[in-house]
């Protein structure tokens, strides 16, 4: 199988492509990468270069073509801006065929707040790949973002009010048309637990993973590649997110103490699991 990856590369942070080639690649899907950005560093650190890539994707398609590529999947992560996001969006309709999955991961913001490179066009434009997409995995925030709700307003909701907000919001972006919706990051009573909100078909579950409270770099992108790598190799929605969670709990147990959030997790070691 093969998944076309849209992403930034980051020299340093365990995020983005770097995710989604390793990860892919251990479970015996073949990666082709398409970079957004290139980066000495993802954008956590104080410090970091950035080379935009905007005009590539386009360049990338038309190659693609003329050697008759078809993919099994198509990821997409960080767009630096609304142009990458259209590109983003043109590649997903040139590509997908019945038998493509798409992801879209909708990387906008976290923790109530926007990221530096938002922009209402970007947002809209996220929305219409959203409309492409087969599984959508953002973070509560961005989930927020997608329906057009106030942050502040939800942000305070606890317990089953959250979770029945979340599932309309998931239903009102996509579930109700019969995609997968795997919010990430939910805040749970327990305090060393965090949950995973899964919607598939009306249904919907949380699946809840041990948590140190430290927020590292690239989690989001090891939940997105595990879950659709175990989605294309016949996993149903809830167990390819059981499988993440568990990959990425390994993972942050692994992790040094002294550990930089920054620098993302220590999940190499852990990529046995992966492997079929």
């Amino acid at each position: 199988m093969k998944v076309a990856a849209i992403n930034d590369l980051s020299g340093f942070g365990k995020c983005s492509l770097v995710v989604d080639m390793t990860v892919l690649s251990a479970m015996g899907i073949q990666c082709c990468p398409l970079p957004t950005a290139v980066l000495s560093a993802q954008t956590g650190y104080p410090s970091f270069y950035s080379k935009d890539l905007t005009g590539i994707i386009p360049e990338y398609a038309r190659e693609w073509e003329k050697q008759s590529e078809t993919f099994d999947g198509i990821i997409t992560g960080f767009m630096m801006s609304k142009e990458q996001a259209v590109e983003s969006l043109d590649f997903i309709r040139q590509f997908k065929t019945g038998s493509t999955t798409v992801l879209v991961d909708p990387v906008l913001g976290d923790d109530g707040r926007t990221y530096k490179n938002f922009s209402v066009d970007l947002l809209y434009t996220i929305r219409e790949m959203v409309k492409e997409a087969d599984i959508i995995t953002p973070n509560l925030t961005e989930l927020i973002l997608l329906a057009d709700k106030d942050p502040e307003t939800i942000m305070k909701l606890k317990g089953d009010s959250l979770t029945d907000e979340i599932y309309r919001m998931s239903m009102q972006v996509g579930g109700d048309r019969g995609k997968i919706v795997a919010v990430t990051g939910i805040p749970l009573k327990e305090k060393n637990e965090v949950g995973n909100f899964i919607l598939e078909n009306g249904e919907s579950r949380i699946i809840s993973s041990r948590s140190n409270n430290i927020h590292y770099s690239g989690t989001g992108d090891l939940f997105a590649a595990v879950f659709l790598g175990a989605y294309l190799s016949g996993k149903k929605a809830f167990d390819a997110a059981d499988l993440a969670c568990r990959f990425i709990y390994a993972s942050i147990a692994a992790t040094p103490k002294n550990t930089s959030p920054n620098s993302g997790v220590e999940y190499e070691q852990n990529l046995k699991m992966l492997i079929p």
